[in-house]
């Protein structure tokens, strides 16, 4: 597919940019008393110090001056109304929006700035506990098959205990179902553990041949084996490996996601190439996927009786409820690992200083 990612970098029209401004809603361009306010803060501390503190403001004795128990105190503020007054100006500006809005027309996508709470079935997109979801920078193709390219944010808790995860994500529609299958990345791992945010069951990992276990670890439901191995052909794999390695990447309902912990839907045109190729190679596979049918729904059905032949084309698509989901690992094994490890620590740390 080729990319015209000119709109991405090229000068902009101030004026056309003031237009688009317009547009915007308040959640994606806060109002302007987010820029006001920490202007008035920053002007108007000089003038509390003054009264707060007269002598010191005007007082000629600065040999006596504690500057790091006086001094210190006044520049934080200040500093943290200026780092305030530049989010704001920055969020204000409209120009990532705009050059993102651009791409998007010029490639004949559409673009939409944000959506709250999308309603999808990968595992970026819900957690125990979750506040607040919501997506920016969505780029869609809408033509088949479609796709949508976005940044997602998922918020959890609330005060000191809240905690939020932000993905990358690129999620593509079949228009069949299709087995749970996952592809844990192992580039964009970290002192071995999965950048994933679930644990998924080791006995579910298949090993497929060549070198294709160093790039990715692939997970099917137990039974489906062969499945995978008909989705994910000798050269599927060297396609994945050549585009998609620095992607995870889930398939679940009639979904194909692509997850990065870094954006997605950015204003780099090198990163849009590496989504754009990685889309590619699933694109290209769409239509043999869609032939796919399970055949233990073929049994199970009830207009369907033993010994009748079904053609191929009248097989019920879907998936059968044993590979819809597949099966998440306790995360138990991590306390029981840590709790030797803190005894031994605790015993060498006492034999050191305490004998």
């Amino acid at each position: 597919m080729m990319l015209d990612t000119s709109p991405l970098t090229a000068p902009i029209d101030r004026r056309e940019l003031r237009a688009f401004r317009r547009t915007l809603p308040s959640s994606v361009r806060p109002g302007i008393t987010s820029v006001i306010l920490p202007v008035a803060f920053i002007l108007l501390f000089p003038v509390l110090l003054i009264l707060l503190d007269g002598d010191w403001a005007f007082g000629d004795d600065l040999s006596s001056l504690d500057l790091s128990g006086r001094i210190v105190p006044y520049l934080v503020m200040p500093l943290f109304g200026i780092v305030l007054l530049a989010r704001a100006l920055w969020r204000r500006n409209g120009v990532r929006t705009f050059r993102l809005d651009r791409f998007a027309r010029a490639n004949a996508f559409s673009y939409t700035a944000r959506e709250d709470g999308p309603r999808l079935p990968g595992m970026i997109f819900a957690r125990q506990d979750e506040t607040s979801a919501f997506s920016t920078d969505i780029v869609r193709r809408e033509s088949d098959p479609s796709f949508v390219v976005a940044n997602h944010t998922l918020a959890t808790g609330s005060g000191k205990q809240r905690r939020e995860y932000r993905w990358g994500y690129v999620a593509l529609r079949l228009n069949t179902p299709l087995p749970h299958i996952v592809l844990d990345a192992q580039r964009n791992n970290a002192w071995g553990a999965s950048s994933l945010p679930l644990s998924l069951a080791s006995r579910q990992q298949l090993s497929l041949e060549g070198d294709f276990d160093r790039h990715f670890a692939l997970y099917c439901p137990e039974g489906y084996e062969a499945d995978a191995l008909y989705l994910f052909t000798p050269d599927v794999m060297a396609r994945l490996i050549d585009s998609a390695a620095l992607f995870d990447v889930e398939i679940i309902d009639d979904y194909v996601f692509l997850y990065s912990q870094e954006e997605v839907s950015t204003l780099d045109p090198a990163r849009w190439q590496q989504v754009l190729a990685a889309v590619d190679v699933f694109c290209q596979r769409v239509a043999q996927w869609e032939r796919w049918r399970d055949d233990r729904i073929e049994v199970d059905a009830p207009t369907e009786r033993a010994g009748d032949a079904v053609p191929y084309s009248a097989r019920r698509t879907g998936v059968a409820s044993q590979g819809r989901r597949l099966a998440r690992r306790s995360n138990l094994w991590r306390v029981v690992l840590i709790i030797p490890v803190v005894i031994v620590l605790y015993g060498l740390f006492d034999a050191m200083f305490f004998r």
